[in-house]
C-alpha cells in the first residue's frame, strides 16, 4: 500500500542476480520495456541507459558481462517488477511482476565527443541455451505429449504447466536433428496447442479457453482510452472457409476425416480449405483437430494494435473489447503486450487478434457401430457385388430386409458379405447374396 496522499506515480524495482540495484540505475535511466507474448516467441525485458560518463561502458558492462559467465547457472539472472502507486488515489498498488530473464545480449551507441547509450536485453529463454541450440535425435515410444514436455523440460532446468484438455498419444514420434523447442513447438501445433516459454517454464494450452473469457476492457472509439490504434485485415494466406483433416489408418485401411467450417463461410461461393494429415483415431477426434487448426490459421485475419495508459492488468492471452471501429468491433485476444516505462510516463501497447466467437464447438460424432460375422442387420437394398473388390455389381438392385453378415474383409471397397432372408439364413425374403458397401445396412 502507499501513501493515498501522494501523488499517482509509476515505477520501476530492478534486480541482477538478486541484488536490488533501482537506486543505482535510477541516475541513468531512460526506459524499461517488458515484452509479453502469447505463443511461440520468448517474452523479453530491455533496459535503455544513458552513459554520459562512460562509467558503464568502460566499466559496469564488463562487470555484468563477466558475471553472468562466471555464474555456474550458465546466466545472470535479471527481475523487473512495474508498480503503479496509488494510481486510484486510494493508496491501492497495482503490481506487474515480470518474471525471470538471462542477460541476452548488451550493446553501446554513441558519436564522436558525446556520451552512449547502453542496451541491456534479457530474454526468458536464451538464444544460446540448449533447449533452442542443440539439435537432437530420438525415438519417443509410447509417449503422450504431457510426458515429452515435461521430460524435456526438466532435462533443461525448466517445468512444465500443462493447461490442455486434448493429450495425444504417441506409439512413437521421430525427433529429428531439430532443438527440443522446435520439436516440441511442432508437436504443439499437430496437435492444435500453443507453447509459451516463460519464468523457466514451458506452459502448453488451447487457444479456445483463453478466447472464451470476457474482455477485461471495452476500447470505445473517441473515449479516451488510447493514444493511438491500428487496424488490419488480412484475406490471403490468413483465411480459410474450411479445414480437413484426415488420417488413412493401415491398420484397417479406411480413412477417419472431419472437416469444420468458419462461420463466416458462405457455403454457396468456392472458399479456400485447409487440408491436413494428421494421426487421428475417431471421426471425433478428427473434427476437433480440424476445428483447432481452423482457428490457429484464421487467427490473424483482423488484428488492432492500441497504445494506452500503462495497465499491468494488459497482458499475452488477456480479452478485450473494442467498440466504433466498424467492421472490427467485436472481441480481441492480446497476442503481444508491450509496457513501457519511461522518463514519459508508463505506457502499455498491445497487439491483438479477433476472436472468432461463432466458431461452433465441435461435438464428439458417433463413431460407425463394429459389426461382426453372424450379426443380423436391416439391409437398406442396393447393389451387391461378386467380390469384396468387384469394380461393378452383380445383377440388379437387391430388395431391403433383414440379412445375415456371412463374411467381411476391412478396408475393401464392399467389406461385408450379406445374406438375405429369401435364402432361409434369416426371416423374411431380402435376396442380397454378395458384398456390399458399409453404410447400406443398420
Amino acid at each position: 500500500m502507499s501513501d493515498r496522499n501522494m501523488a499517482r506515480r509509476a515505477e520501476a524495482e530492478i534486480t541482477f542476480n538478486g541484488v536490488d540495484i533501482t537506486a543505482s540505475m535510477k541516475p541513468y535511466f531512460i526506459s524499461l520495456t517488458y515484452t509479453d507474448n502469447e505463443e511461440d516467441e520468448t517474452d523479453d525485458l530491455q533496459f535503455k541507459l544513458q552513459d554520459t560518463s562512460a562509467i558503464w561502458l568502460t566499466n559496469w558492462l564488463t562487470e555484468i558481462v563477466n558475471a553472468a559467465a562466471a555464474k555456474e547457472s550458465g546466466g545472470m539472472v535479471i527481475q523487473a517488477i512495474i508498480a503503479r502507486r496509488n494510481w486510484h488515489g486510494d493508496g491501492a498498488d497495482d503490481i506487474l511482476d515480470t518474471g525471470s530473464f538471462e542477460l541476452d545480449s548488451v550493446s553501446c551507441d554513441g558519436g564522436s565527443g558525446s556520451g552512449s547509450t547502453v542496451t541491456i536485453k534479457a530474454t526468458s529463454l536464451p538464444f544460446t541455451s540448449a533447449i533452442r541450440q542443440t539439435l537432437k535425435s530420438k525415438a519417443w515410444e509410447e509417449y503422450d505429449l504431457q510426458g515429452i514436455a515435461s521430460e524435456l523440460a526438466s532435462e533443461n532446468g525448466m517445468t512444465c504447466m500443462y493447461l490442455a484438455t486434448q493429450n495425444p498419444f504417441y506409439n512413437r514420434v521421430e525427433q529429428y536433428q531439430v532443438s527440443d523447442i522446435e520439436f516440441l513447438k511442432q508437436l504443439c501445433h499437430d496437435a492444435g496447442c500453443s507453447l509459451k516459454a516463460t519464468n523457466k517454464m514451458l506452459v502448453i494450452f488451447e487457444q479456445a479457453d483463453y478466447e472464451a473469457k470476457d474482455a477485461v476492457i471495452t476500447v470505445k472509439r473517441g473515449g479516451g482510452l488510447y493514444t493511438k490504434y491500428k487496424l488490419t485485415m488480412a484475406t490471403a494466406d490468413a483465411q480459410y472457409a474450411t479445414c480437413r483433416v484426415y488420417y488413412n489408418d493401415p491398420a484397417t485401411g479406411k480413412c477417419i476425416e472431419g472437416t469444420a467450417e468458419s462461420p463466416d463461410h458462405d457455403k454457396t461461393k468456392d472458399g479456400q480449405q485447409l487440408v491436413l494429415c494428421r494421426k487421428v483415431g475417431s471421426i471425433g477426434e478428427a473434427k476437433a483437430l480440424a476445428e483447432k487448426n481452423l482457428r490457429l490459421h484464421n487467427k490473424f485475419a483482423r488484428t488492432v494494435q492500441l497504445t494506452m495508459t500503462g495497465d499491468p492488468a494488459l497482458l499475452s492471452g488477456v480479452n478485450i473489447a473494442i467498440e466504433g471501429f466498424g467492421g472490427w468491433d467485436g472481441k480481441y485476444l492480446i497476442t503481444q503486450a508491450k509496457h513501457t516505462l519511461g522518463n514519459n510516463g508508463y505506457t502499455t501497447t498491445v497487439t491483438a487478434r479477433k476472436v472468432e466467437e461463432d466458431v461452433p464447438q465441435v461435438e464428439e460424432a458417433e463413431e460407425p457401430k463394429e459389426y461382426n460375422v453372424g450379426d443380423i442387420v436391416d439391409f437398406a437394398g442396393g447393389y451387391h457385388y461378386v467380390s469384396s473388390y468387384a469394380s461393378s455389381p452383380t445383377g440388379g438392385p437387391r430388395t431391403a430386409g433383414k440379412a445375415k453378415i456371412f463374411a467381411k474383409n476391412p478396408g475393401a471397397p464392399h467389406p461385408y458379405s450379406l445374406i438375405g432372408g429369401l435364402w432361409n439364413e434369416v426371416e423374411g425374403d431380402c435376396n442380397v447374396y454378395g458384398w456390399v458397401d458399409e453404410g447400406t445396412f443398420s
